[in-house]
């Protein structure tokens, strides 16, 4: 069974460019996902640079007119999680992963999507950027 949510601790919102680097940076993590195997992204050139390229969106949008709005969100953290009884692979459940985010953002958002492999239950990470709402 898959249980998708955002994390209490956060509402999974994401109000700082620093919370969104610590959260790209946790999300990311080598030791999680079998060394960058499974991350991917979407309007990301280099998924390594992703948390620069999102800033850069919002500056763009801000030189652009667009100004910050006040508790402005700088992005979204959603957990994808799967049973160990689903009898998935870490291959399996990061291509779940991409389709389910690319079919709920179309094509609006720059994200990664990072499967984590260091727990009994594989689960897909991911921060985001809507674009629509900065640009």
């Amino acid at each position: 069974m898959t249980v998708i949510y955002m994390p209490k601790n956060s509402n999974g919102t994401v109000h700082s460019s620093k919370d969104l680097n610590q959260l790209i940076n946790y999300v990311m993590n080598p030791e999680k996902t079998n060394d960058f195997e499974y991350i991917s992204g979407q309007n990301i050139v280099n998924i390594h640079s992703a948390c620069d390229e999102m800033l850069a969106t919002r500056e763009l949008a801000i030189f652009t007119g667009k100004s910050p709005k006040k508790n402005e969100i700088f992005g979204y953290h959603f957990v994808q999680s799967f049973s160990p009884d689903d009898n998935l692979t870490p291959a399996q459940v990061h291509e779940i992963g991409c389709k389910t985010m690319k079919e709920y953002l179309g094509n609006s958002a720059e994200f990664i999507i990072a499967t984590h492999t260091d727990k009994p239950h594989l689960h897909n990470v991911r921060p985001d950027r809507v674009l629509s709402q900065v640009v």
